[in-house]
C-alpha cells in the first residue's frame, strides 16, 4: 500500500500533456487549473509563441505556490521577472540573488506563482469608463478577437496619433479602437481612450490583414516595449479593459493575442518586455 501511494505520487507529479493542433498554453493551462506563468515556468518556455504540435509538456500542480525556472542565453532578472509577472525584488529575495546583473546561463530560478481570485472587470475599471463602455453596443458575433500592440514610442498621446493616421490616409484616423496611456503627454498613466472606430463599430487599421481589422478589436499601449516594461497601471488598465471586452462581445481568454503573433516575422509588437502569459493569468482567472 504504501508502495502503491508513493508510486501514485509520482505519477501525479509527472503529468505530460502533449500538444495539440490549435492548442495555446492558456487553454492548456485552464484545462489542467493551473496558470499560464507556473506551466511556462515548470516547462522553460521562453517564448510562448513558439509552441508547437508534438511538445509535451509537464503539468505542475494545481496547489503549486512556486515552480523552477531555468535562465537561458539572452535572459535578464527583469526580462524573466515582466515575463512571469512578479517584481525583479521578489525573484533577488526568494533566490538570495545579491547580483542581479550576474544571472548565468544554466541557472534555476525558483519563481513564486501568485495564488489567489483576479478582480473582475467592475472592480478594475473606473465607473466613468464603465459608463462610456457600457454606451456602445458591440456588433453581435462581429469581434471574435483582441489584438495588443505598443506605439513603439516612448512619448505619445491618442490624439495626436489620431492626426498621424489621417496624415497616412486613413479615412476613420486612429487605426486602434482603444489606447491606453503611459502618462506621457497630456493622458493619465493607465488613461483609457475611446476611438471612433468603436464608438460606431467600425473595422480596425491596425492589421496588415484585413480580415484581422474587421474581427480584432485593437488595443495600443503607449511605450516601446522593446526597451522597458508596460506601468502597473497600464497592464492593470489592460486587465479591466480586456476583462470587460470579453464578456460583453463573448470572447475566450485565448483569442486575446498580440501583433506579432498573428503576423510572424512581420513585426516585434508589442516588444519582449510585453508578457502575454501574464496578461492571459491576469484575465483567466
Amino acid at each position: 500500500m504504501i508502495l502503491a501511494l508513493a508510486f501514485g505520487e509520482a505519477m501525479q507529479a509527472e503529468v505530460v500533456h502533449q500538444v495539440r493542433p490549435n492548442e495555446t498554453l492558456g487553454g492548456i493551462a485552464r484545462k489542467y487549473g493551473v496558470s499560464v506563468s507556473a506551466l511556462q515556468a515548470h516547462n522553460g518556455i521562453a517564448n510562448p509563441n513558439l509552441l508547437f504540435v508534438g511538445k509535451k509538456l509537464k503539468i505542475p500542480s494545481s496547489g503549486a505556490s512556486e515552480v523552477t525556472y531555468e535562465v537561458k542565453k539572452g535572459d535578464s532578472l527583469g526580462g524573466i521577472a515582466s515575463r512571469f509577472g512578479v517584481k525583479v525584488s521578489t525573484l533577488t529575495l526568494v533566490n538570495k540573488i545579491t547580483r542581479p546583473d550576474l544571472i548565468r546561463v544554466g541557472q534555476k530560478l525558483i519563481i513564486p506563482i501568485k495564488a489567489g481570485s483576479a478582480k473582475p472587470a467592475s472592480q478594475i475599471l473606473s465607473s466613468t469608463v464603465r459608463r462610456s463602455l457600457d454606451a456602445i453596443r458591440p456588433k453581435s458575433g462581429k469581434w471574435t478577437r483582441i489584438v495588443i500592440h505598443h506605439s513603439a514610442t516612448p512619448t505619445d498621446d491618442a490624439m495626436n496619433m489620431h492626426r498621424v493616421h489621417k496624415a497616412r490616409g486613413m479615412k476613420n484616423g486612429l487605426a486602434y479602437h482603444f489606447v491606453i496611456s503611459n502618462g506621457s503627454r497630456k493622458a493619465t498613466d493607465g488613461e483609457i481612450f475611446m476611438g471612433g472606430r468603436w464608438k460606431d463599430q467600425l473595422d480596425g487599421g491596425h492589421m496588415k490583414s484585413q480580415s484581422y481589422n474587421r474581427t480584432g478589436i485593437g488595443i495600443c499601449l503607449i511605450g516601446n516595449f522593446e526597451l522597458r516594461a508596460p506601468t502597473n497601471q497600464q497592464m492593470k488598465s489592460l486587465e479591466g479593459l480586456c476583462k470587460y471586452l470579453m464578456k460583453r462581445c463573448g470572447i475566450p481568454a485565448d483569442k486575446v493575442t498580440t501583433h506579432k503573433i498573428l503576423h510572424r516575422n512581420h513585426t516585434k509588437c508589442p516588444g519582449k518586455y510585453f508578457s502575454l502569459p501574464s496578461l492571459i493569468q491576469r484575465i483567466s482567472s
